[in-house]
């Protein structure tokens, strides 16, 4: 990446999928790109430009949309970013307009959900594909997708908040960079921590771990609400929410430590109402709960049950991480 003197290591990189180039150079400046620009040849512009927003960013440091509802300042032209799972549509009635030459062709749109911070609301971009980046953008801009956008609210009404954006990208963390965050550190293997790795649970190095039936069987009268109050205290997280069928996760916590640092996380429990080794079946009515698991807002996600987890779900869990780029974890006995 190029950077400018005196700067700090970015601890992450932009893959773009979408970048409006005009309003990009209006936003870091014009004085700031045109010695690069000149020089560059016909692919190299988007590199350029991708370059010096993420370095405008690291220094600007603009909010994020959660900021912003938290402290109830979202107004008519906020810039903000926002990094969360979004559902992508429009681009196929886009390619179908244009190999039909129709004029003007509709633009395509990307929504999220803001439950988590006003439940009921959502954000949604409308963008169009002058701008898309390449040719895998348009199948990357489909579905479901964990994307990062920098974008402004152009309206807010009945809870909808309408946007525009500058760039729609995939997030990833600089795993040549020391000073990358924690996730980026698993980013070469299967995004796949262990539980003595993870400092606030440390301690599990000193404990023998279970090797025959008849201690497993001991943990089939171990409610799951203690095993959740046990967690809690483990990382000192005060808030225990109570369990209801609507739930993505049984425990979200700011509070655990890993590599040194507090990293996000949610955790399911499955206790010993089904004291058998877990398979897909035993994960919610309609086998979901692992998607649901990966909805949250969290960098570390952790799945513990009180028998043996099967490889089936560990797949499950290990495809689920490198589409939304996270890190996640198992626990068995």
């Amino acid at each position: 990446m190029t950077r400018g003197p005196k700067t700090e290591p970015l601890d992450y990189d932009l893959t773009c999928w979408y970048l409006n180039q005009h309003r990009v150079i209006e936003l870091v400046g014009a004085e700031s790109v045109s010695p690069q620009l000149r020089r560059a040849g016909p692919f190299g512009t988007e590199s350029i430009l991708k370059d010096a927003l993420t370095a405008w960013m690291r220094s600007a440091k603009p909010p994020t949309l959660g900021q912003l509802l938290v402290s109830d300042t979202l107004k008519s032209n906020s810039l903000f970013t926002i990094y969360t799972n979004f559902y992508c549509r429009g681009l196929p009635k886009v390619r179908e307009a244009l190999s039909k030459g129709k004029q003007p062709v509709p633009p395509a749109g990307a929504y999220a959900k803001l439950d988590d911070l006003r439940p009921g609301w959502r954000v949604s971009f409308r963008f169009h594909h002058e701008h898309l980046t390449s040719n895998s953008s348009w199948s990357e801009l489909a579905g479901p997708r964990q994307l990062f956008i920098l974008g402004a609210a152009t309206a807010i009404s009945e809870q909808t908040i309408e946007a525009i954006p500058w760039v729609i990208a995939y997030l990833i963390p600089n795993f040549f960079d020391h000073t990358a965050t924690a996730i980026s550190s698993r980013w070469n293997s299967r995004l796949e921590v262990f539980l003595d790795s993870i400092d606030s649970f440390g301690r599990v190095r000193e404990i023998r771990p279970t090797r025959t039936k008849k201690e497993l069987a001991q943990l089939r009268d171990v409610p799951e609400r203690d095993v959740k109050q046990a967690f809690a205290e483990i990382i000192g997280e005060p808030t225990v929410p109570k369990d209801w069928g609507g739930e993505r996760s049984d425990l979200f916590t700011s509070r655990v430590v890993l590599d040194g640092e507090r990293i996000s996380t949610a955790f399911a429990f499955k206790g010993p109402a089904q004291f058998k080794p877990l398979t897909m079946a035993g994960l919610g009515k309609k086998g979901d709960q692992i998607d649901r698991l990966f909805t949250e807002p969290a960098d570390l996600l952790v799945l513990q049950h009180c028998h043996e987890i099967t490889p089936p779900v560990l797949g499950a869990i290990r495809a689920d991480s490198r589409h939304h780029r996270r890190v996640g974890t198992d626990l068995d006995p």
